[in-house]
């Protein structure tokens, strides 16, 4: 399905937040991080074109429309008037949010030691040889 408008980054009235690691709003519940998976992968929709893209059971309209208003509250999203309708679009990128929810998760659960979150995967997940070839390779270019 094609954007039937610019990115948020064109529109006039669009204001991108950038996301910054001691940002109070990274986190995301369940549902709306749901929510957010959508309009990121669509760029922009309406309610009734993200019911049917969400897990089973699919949520009731009013349901998606109060997960919008709250996700508008934090600031994640921004919408325009479409008809009687709204059509709403992110203003935090995926990669902004991951970001900080990596940030959040390297601070809380590793001390903000990012050797003792590889550690821990390492240890915990079957990482391949090809995987830590691949990671130690993206640190060491990070360093240049």
């Amino acid at each position: 399905m094609a954007n039937r408008h610019p990115p948020p980054a064109t529109r006039r009235t669009a204001k991108r937040r950038t996301m910054t690691s001691n940002d109070k709003r990274t986190e995301l519940t369940r549902g709306e991080e749901e929510i957010m998976q959508i309009l990121w992968r669509l760029g922009d929709a309406v309610v009734n074109e993200i019911i049917p893209l969400t897990n089973e059971p699919h949520p009731k309209y009013t349901t998606v429309a109060t997960f919008l208003k709250i996700l508008e509250n934090k600031g994640f999203v921004r919408h325009e008037a479409e008809g009687k309708s709204h059509r709403y679009y992110p203003t935090v990128t995926r990669e902004e949010y991951a970001r900080g929810v990596m940030t959040s998760m390297l601070a809380s659960y590793f001390g903000g030691s990012l050797s003792q979150m590889v550690s821990f995967f390492s240890q915990h997940e079957q990482i391949s040889t090809g995987e830590m070839e691949e990671i130690l390779e993206i640190m060491h270019r990070a360093r240049r």
